[in-house]
């Protein structure tokens, strides 16, 4: 030995498990992808995404397709996913084996079943039917890798667009698939752009040559207390069914993070449940902004709204329902009413566009605002000793704006609006259009 010496050495980890990691050349199968990038970004041009602007989700992947130099590797080597479904011929690496379309198979414990065929690797040429050629193959050996995550999750928006019924010929087939795709809106967080998004606006190209969504919702990541991503790995998650069930059967919920340098925070709350849940995720943030998860807070800043507007609609229960709340009574209205009448037309314009945009985080705010603010702490004081006296304009008044603000609220907290319209005015708020 002519010398020692130490030396540093970078060596990659897993984001984690942070164990090392090696780089092993091996072969794999691959889906072609980069012929089609010039066409990608035209697919990508037509669809809407949201939030829109600088920094946005459009961008990102635009950003990461700019790095695409070689195709997709779409085998693993794990114990658990979907099976690629080929065989290899013993003694002649010429030639594989693959099942009929739609067949699942499991190639690493059986073999090829009836309607299998044999191609020639290099050519992809049909040479014919396994059935017909296997006393002169070797024997079939099938494989033992499995797909990437990404090659079934890529199928997410031709599986609900009904594309296998279409093949397959069932129903209407071709027709429905073509009304439903493309598909109408992916939701997804930031953090899967380059994979979840790309891969399905990859496949969606390669066999459609079309857009894959019509409109792509990017959402932002939840953080911890000390402003860190939230994950299971680093011990500063918050289980979601633990926050929907909070309060359930009279149970508070506690949870326990793990911060930087072996930080510790508990949070507790008494009740929070799922439609506090969905009003404190369309409140809090915008879309496409990280939002922090704190159960004492969603249930500080969130329940008590809920609770709020459920003692509307019970104060206004008490109140017989007019017959027809569509048009208003033949009295005159008085300008409190006319007022509140003016205010609540222009909420309803506000939300409807904002809805339009996908906006949920204004339309949200605009009705909290107007539910807890002006409807209950003003116009309701105002109307009080009228609605006792049994006065018919302020009775219209009030349960008109009650129920259209239940079909405005429904698809934030569609349970707590349904059972309240529900309730009062036998009718759904969730399946008014």
């Amino acid at each position: 030995i002519a010398g020692i010496a130490e030396r540093e050495q970078e060596v990659p980890v897993s984001e984690r498990g942070n164990n090392p990691t090696e780089i092993l050349l091996l072969k794999e199968w691959y889906v072609r992808q980069t012929h089609v990038q010039d066409r990608m970004r035209q697919h990508i041009d037509s669809m809407d995404f949201v939030p829109c602007g600088n920094g946005n989700g459009k961008q990102a992947l635009l950003n990461w397709m700019k790095n695409i130099t070689i195709d997709w590797p779409i085998s693993r080597r794990r114990w658990y996913h979907t099976e690629i479904p080929i065989w290899y011929v013993e003694g002649d690496e010429t030639k594989v084996i693959i099942p009929p379309a739609g067949t699942y198979v499991q190639p690493w414990r059986e073999g090829p079943p009836g309607g299998s065929r044999v191609l020639d690797r290099a050519t992809r040429m049909d040479l014919g039917a396994y059935a017909s050629l296997a006393t002169e193959l070797g024997r079939p050996v099938g494989e033992e890798k499995v797909f990437d995550t990404w090659m079934d999750s890529s199928n997410s928006n031709l599986f609900v667009s009904g594309y296998a019924e279409s093949l397959e010929g069932l129903g209407a087939g071709a027709a429905d698939f073509n009304r439903a795709f493309p598909t109408g809106i992916r939701t997804q967080g930031k953090e899967i752009v380059r994979t979840w998004l790309y891969y399905t606006l990859l496949k969606s190209t390669l066999l459609l040559d079309r857009p894959g969504f019509r409109h792509v919702w990017i959402d932002g990541l939840g953080m911890d207390p000390w402003g860190h991503k939230m994950s299971k790995s680093s011990g500063n998650g918050i289980d979601a069914d633990s926050v929907l069930e909070c309060g359930a059967a009279g149970r508070p919920g506690m949870w326990k993070l793990r911060g930087p340098e072996g930080k510790l925070k508990q949070l507790k709350a008494q009740k929070i449940g799922s439609e506090c849940f969905r009003l404190w995720k369309a409140c809090d943030a915008k879309v496409g902004e990280d939002f922090s998860i704190d159960p004492e807070q969603i249930e500080a800043n969130y329940f008590g709204v809920l609770t709020k507007m459920f003692n509307i609609a019970r104060f206004a229960s008490q109140f017989p329902v007019p017959e027809d709340l569509d048009t208003a009574p033949s009295a005159a209205l008085p300008a409190g009413d006319r007022w509140i009448l003016a205010e609540f037309a222009a909420l309803l314009q506000e939300v409807g566009t904002a809805y339009q945009a996908f906006d949920i985080f204004s339309a949200s705010r605009a009705l909290k605002s107007f539910g807890t603010g002006l409807l209950s702490s003003h116009w309701l004081e105002l109307a009080k000793t009228r609605l006792y006296t049994g006065d018919v304009c302020s009775k219209w008044t009030l349960h008109r704006i009650l129920r259209d603000w239940l079909t405005l609220f429904s698809p934030v907290c569609p349970i707590f609006s349904h059972y309240l319209s529900e309730t009062l005015y036998h009718r759904s708020a969730v399946d008014i259009r």
